[in-house]
């Protein structure tokens, strides 16, 4: 609200009716005082006094000008402002013939600037001024004869007249206004509602137009997507998310332009405008991409839990004959006197007995594990200290240890994870299968937890292969034994982390293991 019990927008109306009180003096009397110029003679005598007019209307503008800077007692000023117009219908009409001037009209305007800037009060107040300064200019310019009776009583009806209808008039335009401004407040705030609601959508929102040019994307969708709303205008929906047009619900999977690879569950449905016409078409979509991983990993589990239940009983029943085996084949060597073809015979018996010893060892570790001992670990010192043993294996002769090592605590049991890294540092030896190669190491926290990578720059992993390297007894290694990572993926599911590879057929693998920090343990123990 401008200045004290002053109307919203009075300031405004203000600066507007000053400005067309100067436009209209100068034109008006501008005009007239021109042709009198022009005529000369008697027409001539009051250009003087319009001159005075123009320059006092001119003065009483800068002043107004100057009160309007100020933004204070607007309502004061708006009185003022009227009482100005008066005085000049008064002053006009007065040099122009009095009551026969053909400027009397200006005392109507003045009635109608009242009723513009007060309303209704302004109306009856600008009617009363425009009465009074009519009477003083019929006083000033009163000849006898000059004013008939008729003329003045229809110029002050006129007068009230335009007083009533200007008022009435101002009175509609301000309820009109304030309905109007009260709908504006509705709307704003019911779109200000609508856009909270969607923003705050946690499943990305976006909708298209009919040509299937992108309208409109949540922060949900810039989030999934990687683009910005700004960027994503006007493209086609196609260089922004795959989806397919149609209805009912629908998964893709897809890689966004953060080079993430997602895993999408959308539904697609029309937009219908109030004629009923369709106006384009709208999707929401989730990222299922970790929902999907752990199906996956409950999947998974399941499976390991029925298959070690069988394994386990197997195993130990494999184990007792094989030792039997393996002490019979020692003793008859140590006893019986042997050819050279025989006791290399024996030292092959020997050797598979002791492989197959260490493959049931390891499908016991993996078909029972050992319960978890979690405690406070500094991922950074494990992997030092496997590192230097695995240093000093014959499996890393040849081999570039390279470490990108960064303090890393992480809620673990160490002596599960340290297995889990001798795995994968095994893994990517055999990968590189003896013809040299680098190995590189590294680890530090993230939001939550802590993670830890192995990466080798071996020949990769072919596509067909990355689903099935965690299954049991999977692997294309000459003598794996196909346990290793299923080792690595159950020890790694036990502790509530993840395990993500990335490879790509000629450009290695990486391996990275992602672990819960103490904190987040803390909460979910």
């Amino acid at each position: 609200m401008s200045g004290s019990g002053a109307e919203p927008g009075l300031h405004r109306k203000l600066v507007w009716l000053t400005f067309f009180r100067l436009v209209t003096v100068t034109v008006l009397l501008g005009g007239t005082a021109l042709v009198g110029w022009q005529v000369g003679g008697e027409a001539g005598s009051y250009l003087a006094p319009l001159y005075g007019v123009v320059a006092a209307t001119y003065a009483g503008s800068l002043v107004f000008a100057v009160a309007l800077r100020r933004n204070a007692g607007l309502v004061a000023v708006a009185y003022a402002q009227i009482a100005l117009d008066v005085a000049i219908a008064s002053a006009v009409g007065s040099l122009t013939g009095g009551v026969e001037s053909v400027f009397v009209f200006m005392f109507s305007l003045a009635v109608v600037n009242g009723a513009i800037l007060l309303y209704r009060r302004g109306a009856i107040a600008a009617a009363g001024m425009a009465l009074l300064g009519y009477l003083v200019m019929l006083a000033a310019t009163w000849r006898p004869g000059s004013a008939p009776v008729v003329t003045v009583f229809a110029h002050g009806g006129a007068f009230l007249v335009t007083a009533a209808l200007a008022s009435y008039l101002a009175e509609l335009l301000r309820s009109t206004g304030e309905r109007l401004a009260e709908r504006e407040g509705d709307l704003e705030a019911i779109t200000a509602l609508h856009e909270s609601i969607v923003q705050s959508l946690t499943s990305g929102l976006v909708t298209v137009d009919r040509a299937e040019r992108v309208t409109f994307l949540n922060v949900a969708a810039e989030q999934v997507t990687g683009i910005p709303l700004a960027r994503a205008l006007g493209r086609p929906i196609r260089e922004v998310l795959p989806l397919q047009a149609g209805t009912g619900r629908d998964e893709v999977e897809w890689v966004n332009a953060r080079g993430e690879r997602l895993t999408l569950g959308y539904t697609v449905f029309p937009l219908m405008g109030r004629a009923g016409a369709e106006i384009g078409s709208a999707a929401i979509f989730q990222d299922l991409t970790r929902l999907r991983a752990m199906e996956q990993a409950f999947q998974r589990s399941e499976r390991l839990a029925d298959l070690g239940r069988v394994a386990a009983g197997l195993a130990h029943e494999l184990r007792n004959p094989l030792a039997s085996m393996a002490g019979s084949v020692e003793l008859l060597r140590a006893q019986a006197p042997l050819g050279g073809d025989e006791r290399r015979l024996l030292d092959i018996v020997l050797r598979e007995a002791s492989r197959l010893d260490e493959l049931v060892t390891e499908f016991l570790r993996f078909a029972r594990p050992a319960p978890l001992r979690p405690g406070a670990v500094d991922l950074a010192s494990l992997l030092e200290d496997a590192l230097r043993v695995f240093t000093n294996d014959p499996a890393a002769a040849g081999l570039v240890l390279s470490r990108e090592i960064s303090p890393a605590p992480a809620a673990c049991d160490p002596d599960q994870i340290r297995q889990v890294v001798w795995n994968l540092l095994r893994n990517a030896a055999q990968a590189l299968g003896g013809r040299g190669g680098r190995i590189a190491v590294a680890c530090g926290g993230e939001d939550g937890g802590a993670w830890f990578a192995v990466e080798d720059d071996g020949p990769g992993i072919p596509p067909a292969e990355r689903e099935r390297i965690f299954l049991p007894f999977h692997t294309t290694k000459e003598r794996g034994t196909g346990l290793g990572l299923a080792v690595v993926q159950r020890i790694v599911d036990a502790h509530g982390g993840r395990v993500e590879v990335r490879s790509a057929p000629g450009q290695g693998a990486r391996f990275t293991v992602h672990l819960p920090g103490p904190a987040r343990a803390a909460e979910t123990g």
